[in-house]
């Protein structure tokens, strides 16, 4: 839930101080990455920046932060909301699709990062209250984003400490602006021009000399200083009176200030302390004061430490000082209004559609039924992502009453878990269950079996995600077992598409015979459940290890089996990833007529949805095909539209597209490009213990060092691919790189047979011979070459193909050659028209088929 108030830059009525030695240091945060102003409350720094970003005249993003945003997904979520709301070419969903594909939210920041690259012009983000975020994965996602932000963004904090970030590394490569409390303490002339602006006080140099030494330069407590002074003959001998520690002076001047109030009015603001953000409405539910509306008002004109958060000046929030201040009162002038006033303010909030503070209220009144009652219904929407601010409400509530409502207490128990507390998730899973065994406050029947069934439930649920899988059909056995339906939490994880990230973890990726033997065992305990969703995804999976063991048929029907699933529930993003399959192993089998019909009738279906995830995956799907085909309309679509490039942060969501590219990029004859690229993914791949990612781009590798000349590397990454492959039964991921690879593959072979190479990995001959005889031989349509066609190329074009071959760019050639760029591009097109080819990767192929190096 988007609040938008939080994106609003606070703005005073009042005329201030022009503080330029202060201006002049934010303008040069503008040549830095990072500026960060650290002070204690008071000191002005949302003053400070909201008044300077109103010189710029670029557009500014904005988010005011509070306690709620350590919530990891609704930090983002308002960060880039922010940034969409300043520059609207920011594209704000290819970014946010990220935190349902990837739950560790790495490759939402990666996405961010990337969406920041494609805006040329200066970007400022500001994170106002900084200090409210202690949430170790913001700091660690805010870490990596300021260790790869564009040059052309800068990022400003303020905060009352200095945060865990990597502050001393920045400082040291100059990327750090840093202004502190010394900086913002207010100096003899600012002080003499602030009386006279603010207070039409003329003071001597003796006077500012007094002020300087009372409140050393403290801004709230010069404010609070002119506010008081009206009220007095001597004003100064006010300031003389100052004395303590920088709470005491506060206190003191807020008193001056309060006291000056009618009874009414403080009432007004007593009552009214206990709200994060009011409204005239909100106020007079809380109050019962009529006049709520023109009370604010009032306070807003007199500039009594009250902040507008919208620019209709309809929502308002007091200054953090004085609102700490007037709870204090509160709670020791009237203790039993605090809880009263809580309900009360939480009653309204209910109301009028403001459930997330409501429950906030309805907490500080310690009203744990109501609050439990409005998570109950909030609980499905939160499930989407909010696992945070969930386990934070949960926590609040005494295990006592959570236990009389097991769904509840099971809730709990997931949230601690995916907000990354689990220590505490398991600590509260064995007292759950101890509390089960002694039977001391037995629970009624039904609820004691929902209970048991739930615990078996999240142990399922926990060892899968923790890729326990031998586990996690255990405790599934157990869970159906006591409970046959299978429906707890169908819905948890689930984005407003139906998208279910949390159960996108394929056992296929880490080991086909582990999947082969887990997956059956979850099919036969989960298909009578009503968790279709679940189901679908073991079919899709399933179907994924018989695919790549070439078992097309198995896989066709298990495809299906997903999609049907799909289409019946109407979740289109399960129907989309099956129906892909369906089309793919359609088109191994060589029927193009079906995988054309449907990827005809997935596009009509996007079409009519505007789902930029179904959309994209479509596209890349139609791009990886028309490679495979020698067909660049597709191709050259995919590349504009996806926007991705070589050089961008890499979700991990996404480690397939980015390997596409390597491939076109390879196919273009940007072979340096391609290579690091590829590396990188490799890189990933391993981290993340993907096996079936780590072969394929193995592969990729070895096809890339072959293009570069480099056959002793190529047969040793082969070779290494092979090794990882061949215990597991792969096939596919082989065969469906063509006619090409199958020539790398010759050549490992000969070099085996003539023992010209002794392996360095276990690696059957009978393996790759396999592997070799399912690659199809180059195909003879029209216009392509037969193999005993004669090429006869002039020497200088021979020498052009030879050092393609290296790799060189066009540029490169033609310094080598001492030729004009334009010659070596003759040169190339007369290549690609005697080999009948289309770019750099089709000639230096069929050079190789015709043996012309």
């Amino acid at each position: 839930m988007i609040i938008a108030t939080k994106l609003h830059i606070p703005r005073s009525r009042s005329s201030l101080v022009v503080r330029s030695r202060l201006t002049r240091r934010l303008h040069e945060g503008l040549d830095r990455t990072l500026t960060l102003i650290s002070a204690p409350a008071g000191y002005g720094k949302t003053t400070l920046l909201g008044e300077w970003v109103m010189t710029l005249e670029n557009p500014v993003a904005w988010v005011s932060l509070d306690q709620g945003d350590n919530d990891r997904t609704r930090f983002w979520a308002h960060t880039i909301a922010a940034l969409k709301q300043a520059y609207p070419s920011f594209d704000q969903q290819d970014v946010l699709r990220h935190a349902a594909e990837d739950p560790s939210g790495v490759s939402l920041i990666a996405a961010l990062i990337n969406g920041l690259h494609r805006i040329s012009h200066t970007m400022v983000l500001v994170w106002d209250d900084f200090h409210h975020i202690e949430e170790t994965s913001i700091l660690q996602g805010v870490t990596y984003l300021l260790e790869r932000l564009p040059l052309h963004v800068h990022l400003y904090l303020a905060s009352r400490n200095s945060p865990a970030l990597p502050l001393s590394r920045l400082r040291a490569e100059n990327r750090l602006i840093s202004l502190e409390a010394s900086d913002l303490r207010f100096v003899p002339d600012e002080t003499t021009e602030f009386f006279a602006k603010c207070g039409g006080i003329q003071l001597s140099n003796e006077d500012v000399a007094t002020v300087q030494k009372k409140t050393e330069g403290w801004a709230v407590a010069m404010r609070l200083a002119v506010l008081s002074m009206h009220e007095h003959t001597d004003p100064v001998s006010l300031i003389r009176k100052m004395a303590g520690t920088e709470r005491d002076i506060s206190d003191y001047f807020f008193d001056e200030v309060l006291a000056r109030q009618s009874a009414t009015m403080q009432q007004f603001l007593l009552y009214t302390s206990i709200l994060d953000r009011m409204k005239g409405e909100l106020c007079q539910a809380v109050t019962g004061i009529a006049e709520s509306h023109a009370y604010l008002q009032q306070l807003d004109k007199e500039s009594l430490f009250l902040v507008a958060l919208d620019e209709w000046r309809e929502w308002y929030r007091y200054h953090h000082l004085f609102r700490q201040f007037l709870t204090a009162q509160l709670k020791m002038r009237e203790p039993r209004q605090w809880q009263t006033l809580h309900m009360t303010a939480g009653k309204w909030l209910e109301e009028n559609g403001y459930p997330h503070e409501a429950v906030d209220h309805y907490l500080a009144a310690a009203d744990y039924e109501h609050a439990l009652s409005l998570i109950e219904e909030m609980t499905p929407e939160l499930m989407t992502n909010e696992w945070t601010t969930l386990c934070k409400w949960l926590n609040a509530i005494p295990d006592t009453l959570l236990f009389a409502r097991p769904m509840m207490l099971l809730t709990k128990l997931a949230s601690q878990y995916l907000s990354g507390h689990v220590e505490a998730a398991t600590d509260g899973y064995w007292q759950a269950v101890r509390r089960l065994e002694e039977d001391t406050d037995p629970l009624p029947p039904e609820e004691a079996e929902t209970l048991q069934a739930g615990l078996a439930f999240l142990a399922a649920f926990r060892t899968f995600l923790d890729r326990d899988f031998e586990y996690a059909v255990q405790f599934s056995h157990e869970y159906v077992e006591k409970h046959p339906e299978g429906d707890f939490f169908i819905e948890f994880g689930s984005d407003e598409d139906g998208y279910h990230p949390v159960w996108d973890i394929y056992v296929s990726d880490d080991s086909l015979r582990l999947a082969e033997q887990v997956l059956t065992s979850l099919l036969s305990i989960w298909s009578e459940t009503r968790n279709v969703y679940f189901v679908a995804h073991l079919y899709i999976d399933l179907g994924k290890m018989q695919y790549e063991r070439n078992r097309l048929v198995e896989a066709e029907k298990l495809m299906r089996q997903a999609y049907d699933i799909g289409r019946l529930h109407d979740h289109r993003i399960l129907a989309t990833i099956a129906a892909l399959w369906l089309a793919r192993i359609a088109t191994v089998q060589g029927d193009e007529a079906t995988s054309k019909h449907i990827l005809r009738e997935l596009t009509q279906l996007t079409s009519k949805t505007a789902n930029s995830r179904l959309s994209g995956k479509i596209a890349s799907f139609r791009a990886m095909l028309g490679r495979m085909h020698r067909e660049e309309k597709p191709v050259r679509q995919w590349l504009r539209k996806s926007r991705l490039r070589f050089r961008d942060e890499i979700p991990v969501s996404m480690i397939k597209e980015y390997d596409l590219l390597a491939s076109i990029l390879a196919e273009q004859g940007k072979f340096e490009e391609a290579a690091a690229l590829a590396e990188r993914l490799l890189f990933m791949a391993r981290e993340t213990g993907r096996q079936s990612d780590q072969i394929r781009l193995l592969v990729r590798k070895g096809r890339l060092l072959s293009l570069q000349g480099k056959v002793a590397e190529c047969m040793d990454v082969l070779e290494e691919a092979l090794a990882l492959a061949w215990p597991e039964g792969y096939i596919r991921t082989f065969v469906d790189e063509g006619a090409a690879f199958g020539q790398l593959l010759d050549q490992y072979i000969q070099l085996r047979q003539k023992q010209h190479r002794r392996p360095s990995h276990k690696v059957p001959l009978s393996y790759v011979k396999r592997l070799r005889r399912l690659i199809p031989q180059v195909e003879r349509k029209a216009g392509t070459l037969h193999e005993a066609t004669v090429v006869v190329l002039t020497a200088r074009e021979q020498s052009v193909l030879r050092l393609m071959e290296t790799g060189m760019s066009n540029k490169e050639i033609a310094l080598k050659l001492n030729v004009s760029l334009a010659t070596v591009k003759t040169h190339i097109n007369n290549i690609y028209g005697k080999l009948q080819s289309k770019n750099r990767l089709q000639a230096l192929e069929r050079a190789r088929t015709l043996q012309l190096f």
